[in-house]
């Protein structure tokens, strides 16, 4: 494998890389909208936005919404953004415990050696609860979200003790490569399920950094 005990500390994003849960997640949105605010013409453009910049807190995604897609009137604005945020919320509870784990991600965790944790841009208390619940939670030595930027949570693992020379981000968004770039070090593109599958192979190349197909 690509990467197997070359390195000392492993980041892994959660949705596209451990779960299948992209494309159930852009449902999600999707139908919170609808629920919220109705079928209104511009869902179709907050949800372009949602899924080019996957890997983003759902709270900076909501936030695009009402200031550039949604027009709402300023003393309705808040009651909209938590009337979202809470739909989905409860949507992304039930998707992540029936969603797949990725094919091969179970094995190759096992597999390698040295400090591993989630670097995601869900909700930090919801992942963590999901990930209990799926009997995740103990191959990881810590699980962050949102509302923490994802290259903020690299550089507070970094700070932690961790060599960024022997750091690696395995992700399948664009916000997953900047994190790696911005904080030095390394990232593997992780493909199959990516949003943005083309635009991260053309970063990986500009930066000359690996990607995978596949975990085994």
């Amino acid at each position: 494998m690509l990467f197997t005990n070359k390195f000392k500390t492993y980041i892994f994003d959660c949705d596209g890389v451990i779960f299948d849960s992209n494309s159930l997640k852009i449902e999600a949105m999707r139908q919170s909208l609808i629920n919220v605010l109705g079928n209104v013409n511009v869902i179709s453009d907050c949800i372009d936005y949602f899924k080019n910049n996957f890997g983003k807190s759902r709270f900076h995604h909501v936030n695009i919404f009402l200031d550039e897609y949604i027009y709402i009137d300023e003393d309705e604005r808040e009651i909209i953004r938590k009337d979202i945020l809470s739909s989905y919320s409860n949507s992304c509870k039930e998707l992540y415990l029936m969603a797949n784990i990725t094919p091969g991600f179970l094995k190759m965790i096992n597999n390698i050696c040295g400090e591993k944790y989630v670097a995601s841009g869900s909700e930090q208390e919801e992942l963590r609860w999901v990930f209990t619940q799926r009997k995740l939670d103990r191959y990881f030595s810590d699980i962050y979200g949102s509302p923490m930027a994802k290259s903020d949570i690299v550089k507070k693992i970094i700070a932690a003790g961790s060599d960024p020379r022997e750091c690696v981000l395995l992700g399948d968004a664009i916000s997953d490569i900047n994190a790696a770039v911005t904080n030095g070090i390394q990232f593997i593109g992780y493909l199959p399920y990516s949003n943005v599958k083309q635009e991260l192979m053309a970063l990986c190349l500009q930066h000359k950094l690996p990607v995978l197909e596949y975990w085994e």
